[in-house]
C-alpha cells in the first residue's frame, strides 16, 4: 500500500467505575491497570501519538509516575481531559470519538485511530502489530473478537424456576449436546479496534459497520469487569512479570 497514515493510539479510562471503585488504578503486578495497555502500545512502536483520555488528570499523573519509574520512553503519550458529560456510566466512547475527539485533535482522512481498552491488559504487543498492519494493508476498519467461553446455543432464560431456550433448535430440546455439534459464536472485545477517520460519519452507530473481525485468544480477551476478573488477571500478570 502506498498511502501514508498517521496512526493514533487511543486509550480511554474514566474514573467513575461502578462495580470496582477506581478499577483503572487497581494494582496488577505492582502496576495500575491503565499502565499495561499504555506499556504495550508504547512497546509496539506502531503509533505516532498515543492519547490517554480520562476525566481524571490524577490518573494520568499516576500513569506517568510508573512509566518514569520503569524508564519507559513515553514522549508520544499525551493527555486528553475528557468532560464529565462524556465520562458517565452510560456514556458511549464512540460518540465521544465522533463528536469531540476528532475535532479536538484535528484528526482527518490521513489518520488511523486505534482504540485499546485498558480493561484488556493481557493483549500481546504482537497482536497490536498484527491487527494494525492488517487494517493498513486492507485499508479497512478492523475490530478484535474472541470465541464465547461456552456454546451460546445452550443459552436459556430463567423466570420463577421455569426456563426457556434462546434458540428454537436448542440442544436442550433436541438432545444434540455434543460439543462438536455446536456452531461457534464470537463476540467483540476491547483488545484492538482500528478506525479510519475518513470512514467515520456521524450517522455511524458503531465501529463495527463494514469492518473486518479478527479473532484473538481468550486469554488476551480477558476483560476486567468484576472482582473475580481482577483476581484472575492479577494472578496471570504477577506470574508472568514477577
Amino acid at each position: 500500500m502506498n498511502k501514508k497514515f498517521d496512526i493514533i493510539g487511543f486509550i480511554p479510562a474514566r474514573s467513575g467505575s461502578t462495580r470496582i471503585k477506581n478499577k483503572n488504578l487497581k494494582l496488577l503486578g505492582g502496576r495500575p491497570l491503565i499502565y499495561w495497555s499504555v506499556l504495550k502500545a508504547l512497546k509496539s512502536k506502531k503509533f505516532n501519538k498515543i492519547i490517554f483520555s480520562s476525566d481524571s488528570r490524577r490518573y494520568f499523573n499516576i500513569l506517568k509516575k510508573f512509566l518514569k519509574k520503569d524508564k519507559i520512553d513515553h514522549k508520544i503519550l499525551i493527555f486528553d481531559k475528557r468532560s464529565l458529560a462524556h465520562s458517565q456510566t452510560k456514556s458511549k466512547i464512540f460518540d465521544y470519538i465522533k463528536y469531540d475527539l476528532i475535532k479536538k485533535f484535528h484528526l482527518n482522512k490521513n489518520h488511523l485511530l486505534v482504540q485499546l481498552l485498558p480493561t484488556c491488559p493481557l493483549r500481546k504487543i504482537n497482536t497490536i502489530k498484527k491487527i494494525v498492519s492488517l487494517a493498513l494493508h486492507k485499508e479497512k476498519n478492523v475490530f478484535s473478537i474472541c470465541e464465547y467461553d461456552f456454546h451460546v446455543s445452550f443459552a436459556l432464560s430463567l423466570k420463577n424456576l421455569y426456563w426457556k431456550p434462546l434458540f428454537k433448535n436448542s440442544p436442550l430440546i433436541t438432545g444434540k449436546t455434543q460439543s462438536q455439534s455446536q456452531i461457534k459464536y464470537f463476540h467483540p472485545n476491547g483488545v484492538v479496534n482500528c478506525l479510519f477517520v475518513k470512514y467515520l460519519k456521524k450517522s455511524n452507530n458503531s465501529i463495527y459497520e463494514n469492518a473486518i473481525p479478527v479473532v484473538v485468544s481468550k486469554k488476551e480477551s480477558l476483560d476486567l469487569d468484576t472482582k473475580e476478573d481482577l483476581e484472575i488477571i492479577k494472578i496471570i500478570i504477577e506470574k508472568k512479570y514477577n
